[in-house]
Protein backbone atom coordinates (compact mmCIF):
# COMPACT_ATOMS: atom_id res chain seq x y z
CA UNK A 1 0.00 0.00 0.00
CA UNK A 2 2.76 2.40 0.93
CA UNK A 3 4.56 1.48 -2.29
CA UNK A 4 1.42 2.22 -4.32
CA UNK A 5 0.94 5.59 -2.57
CA UNK A 6 4.56 6.52 -3.24
CA UNK A 7 4.20 5.73 -6.96
CA UNK A 8 1.05 7.90 -7.17
CA UNK A 9 2.84 10.77 -5.43
CA UNK A 10 5.84 10.47 -7.77
CA UNK A 11 3.61 10.36 -10.85
CA UNK A 12 1.62 13.40 -9.71
CA UNK A 13 4.80 15.25 -8.80
CA UNK A 14 6.36 14.63 -12.20
CA UNK A 15 3.14 15.70 -13.89
CA UNK A 16 2.88 18.87 -11.81
CA UNK A 17 6.52 19.68 -12.45
CA UNK A 18 6.10 19.16 -16.18
CA UNK A 19 2.92 21.23 -16.26
CA UNK A 20 4.51 23.94 -14.16
CA UNK A 21 7.55 24.04 -16.42
CA UNK A 22 5.34 24.49 -19.47
CA UNK A 23 3.34 27.29 -17.89
CA UNK A 24 6.17 29.37 -16.46
CA UNK A 25 8.63 28.98 -19.33
CA UNK A 26 9.35 32.51 -20.63
CA UNK A 27 8.48 33.16 -24.26
CA UNK A 28 11.36 33.65 -26.60
CA UNK A 29 12.53 37.25 -26.44
CA UNK A 30 11.71 39.38 -29.46
CA UNK A 31 14.30 41.91 -30.62
CA UNK A 32 12.50 45.16 -31.47
CA UNK A 33 12.91 46.47 -34.98
CA UNK A 34 14.36 49.96 -34.52
CA UNK A 35 14.84 50.67 -38.22
CA UNK A 36 13.12 53.91 -39.28
CA UNK A 37 14.85 54.69 -42.58
CA UNK A 38 14.92 53.20 -46.03
CA UNK A 39 18.19 53.86 -47.87
CA UNK A 40 19.30 52.93 -51.36
CA UNK A 41 23.07 53.09 -51.72
CA UNK A 42 22.70 53.19 -55.48
CA UNK A 43 20.99 56.57 -55.09
CA UNK A 44 22.19 57.87 -51.73
CA UNK A 45 25.83 56.99 -52.37
CA UNK A 46 26.21 59.22 -55.46
CA UNK A 47 24.26 62.02 -53.74
CA UNK A 48 26.65 61.93 -50.79
CA UNK A 49 29.70 61.74 -53.07
CA UNK A 50 28.68 64.61 -55.34
CA UNK A 51 27.57 66.90 -52.53
CA UNK A 52 30.71 66.07 -50.53
CA UNK A 53 32.74 67.34 -53.48
CA UNK A 54 30.53 70.42 -53.54
CA UNK A 55 31.41 70.96 -49.89
CA UNK A 56 35.15 70.37 -50.30
CA UNK A 57 36.21 71.83 -53.65
CA UNK A 58 35.13 75.46 -53.06
CA UNK A 59 37.19 75.54 -49.87
CA UNK A 60 40.24 74.09 -51.62
CA UNK A 61 40.00 76.52 -54.54
CA UNK A 62 38.56 79.54 -52.71
CA UNK A 63 41.52 81.75 -53.66
CA UNK A 64 40.59 81.21 -57.32
CA UNK A 65 36.84 81.56 -56.79
CA UNK A 66 36.82 84.67 -54.59
CA UNK A 67 38.25 87.75 -56.24
CA UNK A 68 36.67 90.44 -54.08
CA UNK A 69 38.91 92.65 -51.94
CA UNK A 70 38.52 95.50 -49.49
CA UNK A 71 38.56 98.36 -48.50
CA UNK A 72 34.91 97.77 -47.67
CA UNK A 73 32.48 100.55 -46.84
CA UNK A 74 30.49 99.86 -43.66
CA UNK A 75 27.78 102.11 -45.06
CA UNK A 76 26.79 99.31 -47.45
CA UNK A 77 25.79 97.11 -44.49
CA UNK A 78 22.13 97.30 -43.49
CA UNK A 79 21.23 98.89 -40.15
CA UNK A 80 20.18 95.54 -38.66
CA UNK A 81 23.60 93.96 -39.20
CA UNK A 82 25.87 96.99 -38.85
CA UNK A 83 26.45 96.77 -35.05
CA UNK A 84 28.19 93.40 -35.52
CA UNK A 85 31.15 95.11 -37.25
CA UNK A 86 32.40 96.25 -33.82
CA UNK A 87 32.35 92.72 -32.37
CA UNK A 88 35.48 90.60 -32.23
CA UNK A 89 35.87 87.99 -29.49
CA UNK A 90 38.47 85.25 -29.81
CA UNK A 91 36.90 83.41 -26.88
CA UNK A 92 33.58 83.34 -28.75
CA UNK A 93 35.37 82.03 -31.83
CA UNK A 94 36.89 79.20 -29.78
CA UNK A 95 33.49 78.36 -28.25
CA UNK A 96 31.96 78.36 -31.72
CA UNK A 97 34.52 75.94 -33.14
CA UNK A 98 34.17 73.58 -30.17
CA UNK A 99 30.37 73.70 -30.23
CA UNK A 100 30.03 72.76 -33.89
CA UNK A 101 32.43 69.81 -33.49
CA UNK A 102 30.60 68.45 -30.44
CA UNK A 103 27.21 69.01 -32.09
CA UNK A 104 28.20 67.02 -35.18
CA UNK A 105 30.09 64.18 -33.47
CA UNK A 106 27.59 63.48 -30.67
CA UNK A 107 24.58 62.25 -32.74
CA UNK A 108 26.30 59.27 -34.44
CA UNK A 109 28.12 58.33 -31.22
CA UNK A 110 24.86 58.40 -29.26
CA UNK A 111 23.07 56.50 -32.01
CA UNK A 112 25.76 53.79 -31.96
CA UNK A 113 25.28 53.38 -28.21
CA UNK A 114 21.50 53.36 -28.58
CA UNK A 115 20.97 50.82 -31.39
CA UNK A 116 24.32 49.02 -31.56
CA UNK A 117 26.55 48.23 -34.49
CA UNK A 118 24.07 46.85 -37.00
CA UNK A 119 22.08 47.54 -40.17
CA UNK A 120 19.86 50.05 -38.36
CA UNK A 121 22.87 52.13 -37.33
CA UNK A 122 24.25 52.05 -40.86
CA UNK A 123 20.90 53.29 -42.22
CA UNK A 124 20.91 56.12 -39.69
CA UNK A 125 24.50 56.98 -40.55
CA UNK A 126 23.85 57.12 -44.30
CA UNK A 127 20.96 59.53 -43.74
CA UNK A 128 23.06 61.62 -41.33
CA UNK A 129 26.00 61.76 -43.75
CA UNK A 130 23.66 62.81 -46.54
CA UNK A 131 22.23 65.61 -44.39
CA UNK A 132 25.68 67.01 -43.63
CA UNK A 133 27.02 66.70 -47.17
CA UNK A 134 23.95 68.32 -48.75
CA UNK A 135 23.94 71.05 -46.10
CA UNK A 136 27.61 71.91 -46.62
CA UNK A 137 27.29 71.82 -50.40
CA UNK A 138 24.30 74.15 -50.46
CA UNK A 139 25.95 76.46 -47.93
CA UNK A 140 29.13 76.73 -50.01
CA UNK A 141 27.15 77.30 -53.20
CA UNK A 142 25.48 80.32 -51.60
CA UNK A 143 28.55 81.64 -49.78
CA UNK A 144 30.94 81.48 -52.72
CA UNK A 145 28.34 82.91 -55.08
CA UNK A 146 27.31 85.90 -52.97
CA UNK A 147 30.85 86.58 -51.63
CA UNK A 148 29.58 88.79 -48.83
CA UNK A 149 32.37 90.31 -46.69
CA UNK A 150 32.50 89.16 -43.09
CA UNK A 151 32.22 91.73 -40.27
CA UNK A 152 35.98 91.37 -39.74
CA UNK A 153 36.63 92.49 -43.31
CA UNK A 154 35.05 95.87 -42.55
CA UNK A 155 36.86 96.19 -39.25
CA UNK A 156 40.40 95.55 -40.58
CA UNK A 157 40.13 97.67 -43.77
CA UNK A 158 42.13 98.78 -45.67
CA UNK A 159 44.49 95.87 -44.93
CA UNK A 160 44.34 92.99 -47.49
CA UNK A 161 41.76 90.38 -46.54
CA UNK A 162 42.12 86.62 -47.12
CA UNK A 163 39.57 85.00 -49.47
CA UNK A 164 37.74 83.40 -46.55
CA UNK A 165 36.73 86.84 -45.34
CA UNK A 166 34.30 87.03 -48.24
CA UNK A 167 32.19 83.98 -47.44
CA UNK A 168 29.91 85.40 -44.78
CA UNK A 169 26.43 84.68 -46.16
CA UNK A 170 25.21 82.42 -44.85
CA UNK A 171 26.82 80.92 -41.72
CA UNK A 172 28.04 77.40 -42.48
CA UNK A 173 28.82 76.68 -38.82
CA UNK A 174 25.29 77.59 -37.78
CA UNK A 175 23.68 75.70 -40.66
CA UNK A 176 25.70 72.54 -39.95
CA UNK A 177 24.86 72.63 -36.24
CA UNK A 178 21.15 72.95 -36.91
CA UNK A 179 21.24 70.37 -39.73
CA UNK A 180 23.02 67.69 -37.71
CA UNK A 181 20.93 68.13 -34.56
CA UNK A 182 17.66 68.40 -36.53
CA UNK A 183 18.48 65.08 -38.23
CA UNK A 184 19.17 63.52 -34.82
CA UNK A 185 15.88 64.91 -33.48
CA UNK A 186 14.00 63.48 -36.46
CA UNK A 187 15.61 60.06 -35.94
CA UNK A 188 14.69 60.05 -32.25
CA UNK A 189 11.10 61.09 -32.89
CA UNK A 190 10.59 58.55 -35.67
CA UNK A 191 11.99 55.77 -33.50
CA UNK A 192 10.51 56.52 -30.09
CA UNK A 193 7.54 58.78 -30.75
CA UNK A 194 7.11 62.52 -30.73
CA UNK A 195 9.09 64.38 -28.08
CA UNK A 196 9.83 68.10 -27.82
CA UNK A 197 13.14 67.68 -25.96
CA UNK A 198 15.35 66.82 -28.96
CA UNK A 199 14.11 70.00 -30.63
CA UNK A 200 14.72 72.04 -27.48
CA UNK A 201 18.31 70.77 -27.45
CA UNK A 202 18.64 71.54 -31.16
CA UNK A 203 17.45 75.12 -30.66
CA UNK A 204 19.56 75.66 -27.53
CA UNK A 205 22.83 74.39 -29.00
CA UNK A 206 22.10 75.88 -32.43
CA UNK A 207 21.47 79.40 -31.19
CA UNK A 208 24.46 79.14 -28.86
CA UNK A 209 26.54 78.47 -31.97
CA UNK A 210 24.83 81.33 -33.80
CA UNK A 211 25.50 83.75 -30.94
CA UNK A 212 29.15 82.74 -30.79
CA UNK A 213 29.56 83.29 -34.54
CA UNK A 214 28.16 86.80 -34.21
CA UNK A 215 30.17 87.66 -31.07
CA UNK A 216 33.36 86.47 -32.74
CA UNK A 217 32.83 88.92 -35.60
CA UNK A 218 32.68 86.17 -38.21
CA UNK A 219 29.01 86.53 -39.19
CA UNK A 220 26.19 89.06 -39.23
CA UNK A 221 22.80 88.50 -37.61
CA UNK A 222 21.21 87.78 -40.98
CA UNK A 223 23.94 85.22 -41.77
CA UNK A 224 23.17 83.09 -38.73
CA UNK A 225 19.39 83.42 -39.00
CA UNK A 226 19.38 82.21 -42.59
CA UNK A 227 21.89 79.51 -41.66
CA UNK A 228 19.61 78.28 -38.87
CA UNK A 229 16.62 78.15 -41.22
CA UNK A 230 18.54 76.39 -44.03
CA UNK A 231 20.16 73.85 -41.71
CA UNK A 232 16.87 73.00 -40.01
CA UNK A 233 15.10 72.59 -43.35
CA UNK A 234 17.75 70.22 -44.74
CA UNK A 235 18.11 68.32 -41.45
CA UNK A 236 14.36 67.74 -41.36
CA UNK A 237 13.55 67.15 -45.03
CA UNK A 238 16.16 64.50 -45.84
CA UNK A 239 15.22 62.21 -42.90
CA UNK A 240 11.55 62.69 -43.79
CA UNK A 241 12.18 61.61 -47.39
CA UNK A 242 13.94 58.48 -46.10
CA UNK A 243 11.26 57.60 -43.53
CA UNK A 244 10.44 53.91 -43.82
CA UNK A 245 6.79 54.00 -42.72
CA UNK A 246 5.15 57.26 -43.71
CA UNK A 247 1.65 57.93 -42.45
CA UNK A 248 0.64 59.17 -45.87
CA UNK A 249 1.84 58.87 -49.42
CA UNK A 250 1.62 61.84 -51.79
CA UNK A 251 1.99 61.41 -55.53
CA UNK A 252 1.50 63.57 -58.58
CA UNK A 253 0.42 61.59 -61.65
CA UNK A 254 -0.49 62.65 -65.20
CA UNK A 255 -3.99 61.94 -66.47
CA UNK A 256 -4.71 61.98 -70.19
CA UNK A 257 -8.03 62.43 -71.94
CA UNK A 258 -9.08 63.13 -75.49
CA UNK A 259 -9.13 66.88 -74.94
CA UNK A 260 -6.76 67.57 -72.02
CA UNK A 261 -3.72 66.58 -70.04
CA UNK A 262 -3.99 66.93 -66.24
CA UNK A 263 -1.74 66.48 -63.24
CA UNK A 264 -3.57 64.72 -60.44
CA UNK A 265 -2.45 65.10 -56.82
CA UNK A 266 -3.22 61.94 -54.82
CA UNK A 267 -2.74 61.47 -51.08
CA UNK A 268 -3.14 58.02 -49.55
CA UNK A 269 -3.56 57.60 -45.79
Amino acid sequence: MNRMRMMVVLMLGCSLYADGETVIAPPPSAVPDLSVYHVNLGIDGPIIGITALGALLPVVFESRIIKKQCPCDSGEVNSFDRPVIKMHSQAAANISNLTVVVALVTPPVWDRIDVGWNKTFMEDFVVYAEVLSVDSSVSNLVRYTTQRPRPDAYRISPAPSPPGDFASFYSGHTASTFAGLSAAAMTYNLRYGHSVWPWVITAGVGFTEAGARVSSGRHFYSDVLVGAAAGTAIGTLIPYLHERNKHSDISVLPRFSSDSVQLVLRKDF
